[in-house]
């Protein structure tokens, strides 16, 4: 019977008071939105800085020569990571799915009769499996034959073959750099950053088989190699292995940089979740605003209806029962409230979905509960003041009030 009772004077209020009640559910609405909202940008935002990392390779590692220091001094020595020790960390197969050097050069080009620089990047095949962070536009990528042959030939980059070859219908394409000429068989696309480590800083570069680049360096030495650990919970034993390899295979003095992306991807995660919490309190706030919006409409219909509640009472209506009503009413109001906050709140990013097909947006369906339960309570505690307003009239004051 409360419950009817408060329902019906609920939907009464949206006939007789209809723009002041929606304006006033209005910040309930809006609030009740944002937060599902918010939580799906966090999570949207998230998914896609977590994707530029994996596409770099969230489970790399990559060791670089840093120099020999003895004693506190440093020494003109060369000790730098080699084919040898590319190999030896590659025989660690219960850490490493796949391990590739990479030698870093610099060469010079033609490009409508201008000589330019371009970097010269000589690796191996699986390079590209291990450092994900280039896609392959036309033609391939280096294979095994490539390397055991020494055959010369380049995979040219987006920015440079379109310089060079913009105007070259030829079926053979040919780049000339470091006194060879290269057969050109694929073009490729960094489409992610490299998160600053340095191989593709320069749009102009070319990719050759790493048993080219050992004519130019007979020590077979190696600028970065790069380790795929097998899993990430792995990553810390992996880095230690590498350091203690290199260490053993080395002069004392040698230093050498191990890294890796987990304190990136630690960062990111920690980074994301605060700002959706910080978010998520914000619009809170807005929440909270509904709330007294509520408690306003309620308090002014305790004073409207004085006389009913006094009523009511005279025929021996219990001050709970006159507690409960009004408290119902909130509750509904919110509801009401909370649950078009949540369509709106789901809607918007559903309906992105349909336009943004290169980020895919994620939407939180916990958060949409948990935004209504949040919504929906705020409003039943605002509610309290008035409902227990209510219960406390005295029946007869009530019974003469005009």
């Amino acid at each position: 019977m409360i419950g009817g009772d408060a329902l019906s004077t609920a939907l009464q209020r949206f006939q007789t008071h209809p723009v002041q009640t929606w304006l006033t559910l209005a910040a309930l609405i809006l609030g009740t939105a944002a937060i599902i909202i918010i939580v799906a940008l966090g999570l949207t935002g998230r998914g896609f800085v977590m994707s530029q990392i994996e596409a770099v390779g969230s489970h790399v590692l990559w060791a670089s020569y840093e120099g020999n220091v003895t004693g506190g001094v440093s020494h003109a020595v060369d000790d730098s990571i080699n084919e040898s020790d590319v190999q030896a960390v590659a025989a660690r197969t219960d850490l490493f799915s796949a391990v590739t050097p990479l030698v870093e050069m610099k060469g010079n080009v033609t490009v409508e009769s201008r000589a330019g620089n371009i970097a010269v990047l000589a690796t191996t095949p699986n390079y590209i499996d291990v450092r994900r962070n280039l896609r392959i536009l036309r033609g391939r990528f280096l294979d095994h034959e490539d390397l055991a042959e020494r055959a010369k030939v380049c995979v040219v980059s987006r920015n440079l073959y379109e310089k060079l070859f913009h105007n070259d219908d030829a079926e053979r394409k040919t780049l000339r750099t470091l006194g060879m000429t290269f057969i050109v068989i694929g073009e490729f696309e960094n489409p992610v950053d490299t998160m600053g480590n340095g191989e593709m800083s320069q749009p102009d570069s070319i990719f050759i088989p790493i048993t080219v680049a050992w004519f130019f360096r007979p020590t077979h030495r190696v600028d970065t190699l790069f380790a795929e650990v097998r899993d990430f919970a792995a990553i810390p034993p992996a880095q230690a292995a590498i350091e203690e390899i290199l260490r053993d295979r080395h002069h004392p003095g040698a230093v050498f940089s191990v890294e890796n992306m987990a304190t990136v991807v630690k960062v990111a995660k920690a980074i994301s979740a605060g700002l959706i919490v910080i978010f998520i309190v914000a619009a809170s706030v807005s929440v909270i605003v509904g709330g007294v919006g509520i408690m306003n409409i309620l308090l002014a219909s305790v004073e409207q209806r004085t006389r009913e509640i006094g009523l009511r009472m005279s025929i021996g209506a219990r001050r709970r029962d006159i507690l409960l009503q009004f408290l119902l009413e909130a509750l509904i109001l919110g509801s009401v409230g909370s649950a078009l906050g949540v369509v709106l709140g789901l809607g918007l990013p559903l309906l992105l979905r349909i336009f943004i097909s290169r980020v895919a947006i994620e939407v939180s369906l916990l958060s949409a509960v948990l935004a209504f339960v949040f919504s929906s309570v705020v409003t039943l505690v605002f509610g309290v003041v008035p409902a227990y307003r209510a219960a406390h009239l005295n029946p007869t004051e009530a019974l003469r009030y005009e």
